[in-house]
C-alpha cells in the first residue's frame, strides 16, 4: 500500500462531506414542505429556469468573453451548473422569508440537478476539456440523489429516528466542510495567490451578484420568496461541484476557483440575507 497524498485526503472528504450533507438535508425536509413549493407551479418553473438554465448561461457568456485559464473556465462552469446549495433555508432563516419554500425548493433542485448536470456539462463544456457526462451522472445519483431521497423517505416513515440522526450528521457535515476548505487552502495556496489580478475573482463576484438580482426578480410579488431565490440562487452548491471536480477534473485551477467562489457566494448572500432579515425590513 502506497503512502496517501494529500489529494487521496482531499478526494475522501469530499465524498463523505457530500453526502453526509445530501443525507442532512433529507432529514430535515417534510413531505408537505416539497408539496407546497411544487404547488406554486409558475413560482417553482422560474425557480427552475434561474437556477438550470440562466446562472449557467451566464457563467458560460462570461467564459466567452473574458481570456481566463482553462481549468478557471471549468471551474466557474462547474459551479454555476450545480443548484441546491443546503445551506439555503438556513439564508432564509436569516432573512426572516419563506423558510419552507427554500426547503422545498432546495430538495427539487437536488432532485432535477441529476438530470440538468450531466446535460449542462456536455453542452457548455469547452471543446478541448475531456467530461464524461454518464460518469458526472453516476456520481451525481449516488453521492446526492440516493442519500437526499433516503432521508427523506427516513423522515416520511420514522421521524424520531430523522429527529435524532439529523443534528448528529448536520455537525458532521459542518466539521468536513470546514476540514474541506482548510485542506484546500493548505494545498492550493499557491493557486488562490495566483487569482489575484486575473479577474477571475471579479467575474465570481460579478455573477453571484448577477444571480442574486435574477432570482429577485423572478422570485414573484411575495418579500420572502423574492427573498429566498435571490439568495438560493447566488449560493451554489460547492458540495457537489467540488465532487464533480475533484473526480472528473485534476487541473488545481478548477478546485480553486470553485472554493473562492462559494466563499464569496457566502460573503455575499449572507449579509445580504442578514439584511432583508432586520426588523426595519420587514
Amino acid at each position: 500500500m502506497g503512502p496517501i497524498t494529500a489529494t487521496a485526503v482531499i478526494d475522501f472528504v469530499t465524498v463523505v462531506f457530500v453526502l453526509a450533507t445530501m443525507l442532512s438535508m433529507g432529514l430535515a425536509l417534510t413531505t408537505d414542505e416539497i408539496l407546497i413549493s411544487l404547488g406554486q407551479r409558475w413560482l417553482m418553473a422560474k425557480s427552475l429556469l434561474v437556477n438550470l438554465v440562466l446562472v449557467p448561461l451566464l457563467a458560460f457568456a462570461f467564459a466567452l468573453a473574458v481570456p481566463m485559464e482553462t481549468g478557471h473556465v471549468v471551474g466557474l462552469l462547474l459551479i454555476a451548473m450545480a443548484p441546491g446549495a443546503p445551506f439555503g433555508p438556513k439564508l432564509a432563516e436569516i432573512s426572516n422569508s419563506d423558510v419552507a419554500f427554500a426547503s422545498g425548493l432546495m430538495a427539487v433542485l437536488g432532485v432535477v440537478s441529476v438530470a440538468t448536470i450531466p446535460i449542462t456539462v456536455a453542452l457548455l463544456m469547452p471543446g478541448d476539456v475531456s467530461a464524461d457526462p454518464l460518469g458526472i451522472a453516476r456520481i451525481v445519483v449516488v453521492t446526492q440523489l440516493i442519500p437526499l431521497v433516503g432521508g427523506l423517505g427516513v423522515k416520511a416513515r420514522f421521524q424520531s429516528v430523522a429527529t435524532r440522526l439529523h443534528p448528529p450528521i448536520q455537525r458532521l457535515s459542518t466539521v468536513l466542510l470546514v476540514l474541506l476548505i482548510i485542506l484546500l487552502t493548505l494545498v492550493y495556496a499557491g493557486e488562490m495567490r495566483q487569482l489575484v489580478g486575473t479577474g477571475t475573482l471579479f467575474i465570481s463576484v460579478a455573477v453571484v451578484g448577477a444571480a442574486l438580482l435574477l432570482g429577485y426578480a423572478l422570485g414573484g410579488p411575495g418579500k420572502g420568496t423574492r427573498e429566498v431565490l435571490a439568495t438560493t440562487t447566488a449560493a451554489r452548491n460547492v458540495a457537489i461541484a467540488l465532487l464533480i471536480a475533484t473526480t472528473s477534473f485534476r487541473d488545481p485551477g478548477v478546485l480553486t476557483i470553485i472554493v473562492a467562489f462559494g466563499l464569496l457566494s457566502l460573503v455575499i448572500s449572507g449579509p445580504v440575507a442578514s439584511f432583508w432579515g432586520r426588523p426595519g425590513e420587514a
